[in-house]
């Protein structure tokens, strides 16, 4: 306990010295809203996963660029076996069928406990050269198989919800949807599932450690025949800069998700995996900092998700109350149907697309 507390100690206090050299860089950068054709003078967004297509989105005329989703959901395999279930498998095992001696990078294991909450943690360190860790989380849970994969990702994507679970968090808020989900289903063909959500997701959190920061998230969200879902999330890069919220004038430094994926396999009527996989820089903070950070924000949201997929199954419990807004019938209840939804649908609330933490 004593070791632990000097190494967290340590930790604190370069954290701190981070912070100001980074204070210190960031009065030589200056405040703005970069216009759409202003010139790119930084990669956020990684321009290999990204097309020339666009789609319609929801409001304001605007426009959503288009992921290459053969080339990103090829990269989200290579790092996540369960996403390579999900897209492949008709009947998934999830994290019981896994063999990393499979994986296609060499990942470090930091943790291993198969009976607890997190099964596992692993991480490569400065994955694709971008200074900071790919990390890999695994856990299995019990909740409710209705909707899962639109309410798991409500843990990260709501206001409310994310709130209960990380303390850093400021705004989470959806900018934009595609107007039309069928766009998107021209794009992805027949390989990918079912879109059920399409979007821009912007995140700012407050003073912590560091400074903060914001991040503008290109997102969504895949269903699959067997019961798996997955989240999938990648940082816009600058020429849609002009998309950043109206009301949020002041830039601030800019935090960036690589690459992102969550992913749930069904492994019974009642029970599901989980895989979690970021790649997060945090504009400045170093990678052997942020590795343990990002670990332990992970594991927070798992140790909150526990208890709220095991109120899915209570009378009046929290996520029994979310589950009763949907329609009984899932089909009925998906974001693709011509049908009138009920005005107290979780569906029809403003919902933010991501965003990792």
């Amino acid at each position: 306990m004593k070791l632990r507390v000097i190494i967290s100690a340590a930790l604190l206090a370069r954290a701190a010295a981070v912070q100001k050299v980074c204070a210190r860089q960031s009065r030589y950068n200056p405040s703005f809203i970069p216009r759409r054709h202003h010139q790119v003078i930084a990669a956020f967004g990684n321009p290999k996963y990204y097309s020339n297509n666009f789609i319609r989105a929801d409001k304001d005329g605007a426009e959503l660029k288009v992921p290459k989703f053969d080339v990103f959901f090829d990269e989200l395999q290579k790092v996540s076996p369960l996403v390579k279930q999900a897209i492949h498998e008709e009947n998934p095992g999830g994290i019981a069928a896994i063999d990393d001696a499979d994986d296609v990078y060499k990942w470090k294991n930091m943790e291993r406990h198969p009976n607890r909450l997190i099964s596992q943690v692993d991480k490569i360190d400065n994955f694709q050269n971008h200074g900071v860790p790919m990390i890999r989380v695994r856990s299995s849970l019990r909740g409710p198989s209705k909707q899962r994969g639109i309410y798991f990702s409500e843990l990260i994507s709501t206001t409310d919800l994310r709130h209960k679970w990380d303390a850093t968090n400021n705004i989470v808020e959806t900018i934009y949807n595609a107007a039309d989900l069928d766009d998107i289903k021209r794009f992805q063909g027949d390989k990918y599932g079912e879109p059920v959500m399409f979007g821009v997701g912007y995140v700012k959190t407050k003073q912590s450690v560091v400074s903060p920061r914001e991040q503008m998230t290109l997102c969504g969200v895949q269903n699959f025949p067997s019961g798996a879902s997955f989240v999938w999330g990648v940082e816009l890069e600058e020429d849609q800069n002009h998309l950043f919220p109206k009301d949020q004038t002041k830039r601030m430094p800019r935090s960036t998700s690589h690459l992102f994926a969550m992913t749930m396999i069904p492994t019974g009527e009642e029970t599901f995996d989980v895989e979690y996989v970021l790649q997060l820089d945090v504009g400045g903070l170093p990678g052997w900092l942020l590795g343990p950070v990002v670990t332990e924000t992970v594991k927070k949201m798992f140790r909150f998700a526990e208890k709220y997929c095991e109120s899915g199954f209570e009378e009046g419990g929290e996520l029994a109350k979310r589950l009763a807004a949907f329609p009984d019938d899932e089909e009925e209840s998906s974001l693709r149907t011509d049908e009138p939804i009920d005005e107290a649908c979780v569906l029809d609330e403003n919902r933010a697309l991501l965003m990792p933490p």
